[in-house]
């Protein structure tokens, strides 16, 4: 038995000595971009991509301690444990020392890590490699078989001997390996956590070549296949038809903007607020819930009728701060190549030598937003894991008054100009909030309006204290939430437009008069409108329009499903599995199905080419 044990923790060395050859092997072979971080930076990858290379050790082992389990049956355990280990080693090590080999040459030449993609090529083999002198091909070859060699010796001398003499176990004892493989599914989604693991929860740089080389590509392009299958259009019409109707809805005779600001370089604090919708507010319709931003909405600017582009805060974060629609079956911050070619609203501000900071009270490696933010340039995170669980702490992380607290000390010491993203956590289910229940009731829809409160009171408390902060006068506060909720007063199918109708509002010093602009809008315009206001490069923001400069007022979004889509006072919901109407308004033109469907295409298009 205990030989059976050291060889499974033996064997775990093992392979985490390849992955750490393999990340420093990807380091060498791009040294000239290496070089470019710093050497602190550079051991950071190791420590920071320990995640990965932990949860790939967790698959490996359990192979080993199946084998253990298995054991128990042949007359001759040590003769059939060898053979069998050997034969699953080389059949791992061969396809990984080559991957490790071949990664580091297509990084060097993509730019990003490889995934399942590649595949692809396989099916033109001469056209993949022509680019690649023959004196290349040999190297890498040379290369790869070293590494593979080197790490077979090195399993056969120190790992394979330590099976030497292990006897035969009886079945009641082969349960501890059984027990053993169940904890092994702890490393690897990555801990206890809500979040499991993926490619951006190793991100910790806002260089990306450190990101990247954080990354355990073998764990990686093992991961992509998950996603790989969603990686498809939907085509409705030819492309040529499809661009020439979205080119219409998105490229619309421009005028000069109507000036909310007084300022063309203010300080932009940016609330994304979780789940906030119509509903929560009299301004726009609903109950008193969230009475605050109903006062701040009657000083400042209100878009009355802005729309969410999806479903999820994923969907929702890539929409307000890089303008990008959400896609039906999965969202794009998934697939961290993707995200990262991708225009970021932060990345404007940086480049103006803003300072970019980010205030989250929950972990932000869920939903792979760690990556997204990194690579949008917020070097300041402070999230879950800053803060003191002293201070309070609910299943999904820190409670909104201690974020906003840490964040309003924090800019007290501020440097001009900065771009400050707050985005609150508290009316995330299960809507656990440290206030007594003003909306009594034990369904979701009280617990959730309660929750809403509470954040709309640590809203209250943040702008009163505020106001009186010397960088409130050149400051402009935007609150905008990141999709709708699931859950309603009245219940609706998620295919219902009502449920999409969020809250946009942008206050403080820095704007000019109070006002209520009611053309419809999605929150994906909110980075061009912005960038407009101050007369910045915003066309990089391809799905964004600016409703103030006269662009064609429209909404998107995207559910699992299928889209809706509205324009004027005509509105339809397309079910994409079924290829018919869901709901749709009396009025309905053709013309406006087929700006639904042609814009659906060129988002989805768009998303598989990137």
């Amino acid at each position: 038995m205990k030989r059976r044990l050291a060889y499974s923790l033996a064997y775990a060395i093992f392979w985490l000595l390849f992955f750490e050859a393999s990340r420093a092997f990807f380091l060498i072979y791009n040294y000239a971009l290496t070089t470019t971080v710093s050497f602190p930076t550079t051991l950071h990858t190791f420590v920071s991509g320990f995640s990965h290379d932990v949860s790939m050790l967790g698959y490996l082992v359990e192979m080993s301690l199946l084998v253990m389990c298995i054991s128990v049956f042949p007359q001759n355990p040590e003769n059939f444990v060898k053979k069998t280990m050997k034969t699953v080693t080389l059949i791992v090590l061969i396809p990984f020392s080559y991957l490790t080999v071949v990664d580091a040459e297509l990084y060097r030449n993509w730019g990003y890590r490889t995934d399942c993609s590649v595949l692809q090529y396989l099916s033109m083999p001469k056209e993949a490699f022509s680019s690649i002198p023959l004196w290349h091909s040999a190297l890498l070859l040379v290369l790869f078989a070293v590494l593979a060699y080197l790490f077979y010796r090195l399993y056969k001398k120190l790992v394979e001997p330590i099976l030497t003499g292990i006897d035969k176990i009886s079945i009641p004892n082969s349960l501890i390996f059984i027990v053993l493989m169940g904890l092994t599914v702890i490393p690897i989604r990555g801990g206890f956590g809500v979040a499991a693991l993926r490619t951006g929860s190793v991100y910790f740089s806002t260089v990306p070549f450190a990101n990247h080389a954080a990354i355990n590509d073998h764990w990686h392009f093992l991961y992509s296949f998950g996603y790989s299958r969603k990686e498809k259009a939907d085509i409705f019409m030819e492309q040529s038809e499809c661009d020439s109707i979205c080119s219409d809805l998105l490229h619309s005779a421009h005028r000069q903007p109507i000036s909310l600001l007084n300022t063309k370089r203010p300080n932009v604090l940016l609330f994304i607020l979780e789940s906030f919708t119509a509903p929560e507010l009299s301004v726009l319709g609903g109950e008193s819930v969230a009475t605050n931003l109903d006062s701040i909405a009657r000083s400042g600017v209100l878009f009355s009728n802005c729309y969410s582009s999806g479903t999820k805060s994923e969907m929702g974060i890539v929409s307000i701060l890089s303008g990008y629609p959400a896609q039906p079956t999965t969202a794009i911050i998934k697939y961290t190549e993707k995200a990262e070619k991708l225009p970021y609203l932060s990345k404007i501000f940086d480049s103006l030598g803003y300072n970019l900071s980010l205030y989250h009270g929950g972990d932000i490696r869920f939903g792979n937003m760690n990556s997204y933010f990194r690579n949008g340039g917020f070097e300041n995170c402070v999230t879950r894991y800053d803060f003191d669980s002293k201070e309070g702490t609910a299943k999904w992380g820190i409670y909104d008054h201690v974020v906003f607290n840490r964040m309003f000390e924090e800019m007290k010491d501020a440097k001009d100009p900065f771009f400050t993203v707050c985005y609150t956590l508290s009316s995330h289910e299960p809507y656990d909030v440290p206030m007594k229940s003003k909306f009594y009731g034990v369904d979701d829809y009280s617990k959730f309006q309660n929750s809403v409160h509470y954040t709309d009171s640590c809203i209250g408390d943040f702008m009163r204290k505020a106001r009186n902060e010397k960088w409130w006068n050149n400051t402009l506060v935007v609150f905008i939430s990141d999709h709708g909720s699931r859950i309603s007063k009245d219940p609706k199918p998620v295919s219902a437009l009502e449920k999409y109708h969020i809250p946009m509002i942008w206050t403080g010093g820095a704007v000019t008069h109070d006002t209520i602009v009611t053309e419809i809008l999605s929150q994906c315009d909110f980075p061009m409108m912005l960038c407009n206001q101050l007369e910045l490069p915003s066309e990089e923001f391809t799905f964004s329009k600016d409703i103030l400069r006269g662009d064609k007022p429209f909404v998107f979004y995207a559910f699992k499903t299928g889209f809706g889509y509205m324009r004027n006072d005509q509105a339809i919901s397309w079910d994409n599995t079924n290829s018919q109407i869901i709901s749709a308004t009396d009025n309905l033109q053709d013309t406006t199905i087929r700006q639904g469907k042609a814009f659906l295409q060129k988002v989805t298009t768009d998303f598989c080419e990137k």
